[in-house]
């Protein structure tokens, strides 16, 4: 099935076209945008413009015609805030559905809350205590979540748009307007949330505004992205960011290297909400979701047509990405089960980070997906395939790391100077040099791509590892293989590695995944 999403916001209108193959992941066909600002002006009228409402239907003709020309089978047009809010929506969405055939439904904010959750939950782990946030032009929505809960949803009239038709009427913005901007968006929170709020555990992104911010603040650092996708935006960098920002006018800020054209009268406003909200949510850093509310949309309609839960499920997603390279499955998975194997042995005495077991799990999966380009330099050529993907619920830092550790798995040990590892910081790169250790190891158990060993018999003494290896027929091609490949473990761990075959007795019955007994040998 193919099926269009259309977002009618206060400041753009948006559509994504998706095919849905039966069984299969979804793919995106087509995605179009128009910043026809529909909610300009209602700041003093209370009404949607006959201009704005003749600019916005030229626009939604011109996506039925994209949506058409896909053969969509299914349309969800859903319109906001402003159209929410104006006094006059009733006749705007008549017009639509006179001129164009085309349902409009103004939803609710709960539900617009709802449907940016969903998009964040995709493309971010949502574990634990979160917050999403959704800056629009009219409103912004904070959706709160436990463990991928939604349990409470506000939403707050402080959207770009509006903000700055209020509080931006002189330029450069007077420092007094930004102080009592700021200090109606925090009496709006407080209304809103109450005033004692813990601390968020991690907080997403959404919205026109915040993906501008990520993108100038990604232009000073001279990062070459191709999205901002799962940008990371300190609040430090932030408030570094607004204070130039707010000093300038609207031709200086026009020059500035990230900036759309269509942000530049209504920036400001909106980074001074962003940095507010931020405060009062106690969040450091926020992780940005490109991908925005029109992927909600989708995602709610595949759920309904297959009659499922909307709930991502990353290792999924990974798997279904990894497919698209054509790569070795069975040397995967078998590469990836010796990896967890040696990390749920070592987790312990080596003080790994439990939360790093999933990075591991995604790299052994992905480590030869350079062989789509050439056989040479397949990890490179891996690396940068990784480096550059979207793979839903990863942050861009766990990307960049997953890429590190698949492109370690052979060849040079890592080196600050190496384009994997420039542009980490220095426990990320810690923390890549011990998942490629161990992902390399495994790979070396996997060397005549047979998966020949069933089980591993793992004894660590002193700083000895002893890796006992049993399965099925000859396995010296495989102890051969990994004892080549201890170098980078026994560089990062300080730990001689010894690579032996373990003999019957571990074999018959032996479980997967092997349990570290008391005197540290797996079992």
């Amino acid at each position: 099935m193919r099926l269009a999403a259309i977002d009618i916001g206060t400041n753009s209108i948006r559509l994504r076209v998706v095919d849905v193959p039966v069984g299969g992941a979804r793919r995106t066909l087509d995605d179009e945008k128009a910043y026809t600002r529909i909610g300009r002006g209602m700041s003093a009228t209370g009404r949607l413009s006959e201009d704005a409402m003749d600019d916005a239907i030229v626009a939604l003709r011109r996506m039925l015609s994209i949506a058409g020309q896909h053969d969509v089978t299914d349309i969800r047009a859903v319109a906001t805030a402003a159209v929410r809010s104006a006094e006059n929506a009733g006749e705007f969405v008549g017009r639509i559905r006179a001129e164009l055939g085309l349902v409009v439904e103004v939803i609710s904010a709960e539900e617009e809350g709802r449907l940016a959750f969903l998009s964040a939950a995709e493309s971010v782990p949502i574990d634990g205590r979160c917050a999403v946030i959704d800056i629009g032009g009219g409103s912004v929505e904070v959706v709160h979540a436990t463990d991928g809960q939604i349990t409470r949803i506000a939403s707050l009239p402080v959207g770009a748009v509006a903000m700055s038709e209020r509080f931006h009427t002189i330029d450069p913005m007077p420092k007094e307007d930004r102080r009592r901007l700021a200090k109606h968006v925090r009496k709006r929170l407080a209304a809103a949330l109450g005033d004692e709020n813990e601390p968020v555990a991690r907080l997403i992104g959404s919205g026109g505004t915040v993906n501008t911010i990520a993108a100038l603040i990604a232009a000073r650092h001279r990062l070459n992205l191709t999205s901002v996708h799962t940008f990371e935006i300190r609040r430090a960098e932030l408030i570094h960011l607004l204070a130039p920002l707010s000093r300038s006018s609207a031709l200086e800020r026009a020059g500035m290297k990230g900036m759309p054209e269509n942000r530049v009268d209504i920036i400001v406003a909106g980074a001074i909400v962003l940095d507010e909200t931020m405060r009062f949510l106690g969040a450091n850093e926020l992780i940005v979701n490109a991908r925005g509310m029109r992927e909600g949309i989708v995602i709610d309609m595949v759920a309904r047509e297959r009659g499922v839960d909307a709930s991502p499920d990353r290792m999924q997603a990974v798997r279904e990405w990894g497919r698209r390279f054509h790569t070795d499955y069975a040397h995967a998975e078998q590469v990836c089960r010796l990896a967890l194997q040696l990390f749920d042995f070592l987790r312990a005495p080596l003080g790994l980070v439990a939360d790093d077991r999933q990075l591991l799990e995604t790299a052994a999966l992905l480590h030869d997906v350079g062989y789509h380009i050439s056989y040479e330099r397949h990890h490179k050529h891996a690396y940068h395939l990784i480096s550059h993907s979207e793979i839903p619920g990863f942050t861009a830092s766990e990307i960049r790391m997953i890429a590190g550790v698949a492109r370690y798995h052979r060849g040079a040990q890592p080196k600050v100077r190496h384009e994997s590892m420039s542009e980490l910081d220095s426990r990320e790169r810690e923390r890549v040099s011990r998942l490629a250790a161990i992902i390399r190891l495994a790979d070396g158990l996997d060397r005549s791509r047979g998966q020949r060993i069933d089980a591993l018999d793992l004894t660590l003494t002193g700083s000895m590892l002893v890796v006992g290896v049993c399965g099925d027929g000859p396995l010296d091609v495989e102890v051969y293989g990994a004892q080549r490949k201890t170098d980078l473990f026994e560089t990062v761990f300080g730990t001689s590695v010894e690579v032996v075959e373990a003999g019957e007795r571990v074999c018959p019955g032996t479980e997967a995944v092997p349990r570290a007994s008391s005197e540290g040998t797996a079992t």
